[in-house]
């Protein structure tokens, strides 16, 4: 399919902005901003949207649906799939969802949030997405069950674009900061992230948290090396068992900031062993990244040695890692320049939307 100014983009305008302003600033820069609106027209029939991002694309008599996943989990929204032509996922498993079944199914770089307009802008976009949803609340003549319900419902996903967009465009980075070129430093690194809540379910303690801590760890212990950053801790984690790594939160410029000059990152899958954005941030950026095994699928594999350097969830292979990385400057380079070729070949706002056939 074509890239074509003639065709229009009709947005839902339910679609999660924090997680879809990505795909938003994708669709600007393929087809220019009048051509992109948002509208509950066409999607009146379907259920909340959630965390994700969907869309149609229309030129002439021709109407092509799609929906992009972005939330953390593998499994398929049945009914999206049911409805789209197109099914992107930042969470592609194809183990557990075979493109035999699935063969709508297209796998996607993790995204992240951006800012992805000015201010006076995401307000009209805020306004525009309450007055196209205004119809079908008025029709259905429910307004005040959609304005007490605590259901993921029309009137929650207005509230949440109209009250959160400004917070969104805030405390994020416009795409452009992404791609500007930094030199990392050769003694300095960071890390910063979430202490997420334990649950049975998640075991984030036993996982994610475990993982991160470990390499924080093993950093922190590395002789002529400044390491900065630690755990912001969510209110109902396990802070005791990560009281020597607890630290003050930064905002997203200075997260940029230090993350730029850092001598090399580290990934692992994050909250449901889903990728999270610090994979795609850390590919745009152009990162050395240290990883541990991946839990889902990517548009290309990500090599190592090539473009990251895998490592095993334990104190002896991230130690090994570390310093071998410390120690072998022109390796690092390496992966830097292979991880941001990656990304301009897959990962882009603009990249991703041309996996799905834009």
């Amino acid at each position: 399919m074509s890239t074509s100014t003639n065709r229009k983009i009709i947005i839902d305008p339910r679609s999660s902005y924090a997680y879809g302003s990505f795909y938003l600033y994708g669709l600007i820069r393929l087809f220019g901003e009048a051509n992109v609106r948002f509208s509950m027209k066409p999607f009146r029939e379907l259920p909340d949207v959630g965390w994700n991002f969907r869309f149609i694309a229309v030129s002439q008599d021709q109407v092509t649906k799609y929906h992009i996943h972005t939330d953390d989990s593998w499994q398929i929204h049945e009914t999206d799939y049911k409805w789209c032509d197109v099914y992107g996922s930042v969470n592609a498993n194809f183990k557990e969802t075979p493109k035999e079944k699935y063969p709508k199914l297209v796998s996607l770089v993790p995204s992240f949030g951006i800012c992805a307009m000015t201010d006076s802008k995401a307000f009209i976009m805020a306004i525009d997405t309450f007055l196209s949803a205004m119809p079908t609340i008025i029709k259905r003549q429910e307004w005040n069950k959609y304005k007490n319900t605590m259901d993921r419902d029309v009137y929650k996903n207005i509230k949440h674009h109209f009250g959160k967009i400004y917070k969104t465009q805030k405390n994020r980075m416009p795409y452009t900061s992404y791609v500007e070129a930094c030199d990392s430093l050769d003694d300095y690194i960071f890390f910063c992230s979430t202490l997420w809540y334990d649950h049975p379910d998640n075991q984030n303690d036993k996982g994610v948290n475990l993982r991160r801590a470990i390499y924080m760890r093993t950093c922190k212990s590395m002789p002529n090396v400044h390491f900065d950053g630690g755990f912001v801790a969510d209110p109902t984690s396990s802070k005791e068992k990560f009281a020597d790594l607890l630290t003050n939160g930064v905002n997203m410029s200075e997260w940029m900031r230090k993350t730029k000059l850092s001598a090399f990152v580290f990934n692992t899958p994050a909250f449901w062993n889903c990728h999270g954005w610090k994979l795609g941030e850390y590919l745009a950026l152009g990162k050395c990244i240290i990883s541990t095994p991946l839990s889902n699928d990517l548009p290309a594999p990500l090599v190592h040695g090539v473009h990251i350097h895998y490592v095993e969830p334990n104190e002896k292979s991230i130690s090994e890692a570390v310093e071998y990385i410390l120690s072998h400057k022109e390796y690092r380079k390496t992966l830097e320049r292979n991880a941001k070729a990656y990304w301009d070949k897959y990962g882009t706002p603009e990249q991703s939307l041309h996996l799905l056939g834009l």
